[in-house]
C-alpha cells in the first residue's frame, strides 16, 4: 500500500510531466494555469501504480487530448510522455 505522502510525490511527479513533457494544450509555463491537467492525475495515477501497460496509458492520454481537449494528435506523439511517466519512482 502506498502511504498519502509517497502518493502525492507521485501526483506531483505526473504533474510535471503532464505539464513539461506532454502540454497537450500549451499552458505548461503559465503560472495560473499549472492545475489544468489535474483531471488526469487520479487516471495516470491510478494506471502507473496498477501496472497497466504503455500502450493503456498512450491511449488513455490520446483519449484525453482527442476527445476531451478536441486536439488532432496521433497516438504516437504520446510516446515521450508514457516513456517520461516510466521515470517516476513507484515504490
Amino acid at each position: 500500500m502506498i502511504d498519502k505522502y509517497e502518493s502525492r510525490r507521485i501526483r506531483t511527479e505526473i504533474r510535471r510531466v503532464l505539464l513539461n513533457v506532454w502540454d497537450a494544450i500549451g499552458i505548461g509555463d503559465q503560472a495560473h494555469a499549472q492545475d489544468e491537467y489535474d483531471c488526469c492525475l487520479g487516471t495516470i495515477y491510478h494506471l502507473l501504480t496498477d501496472g497497466a501497460s504503455n500502450e493503456k496509458i498512450r491511449d488513455y492520454l490520446w483519449t484525453q487530448a482527442t476527445e476531451h481537449m478536441g486536439l488532432n494528435v496521433r497516438k504516437e506523439a504520446m510516446t515521450p510522455t508514457v516513456e517520461a511517466l516510466r521515470k517516476i519512482n513507484l515504490p
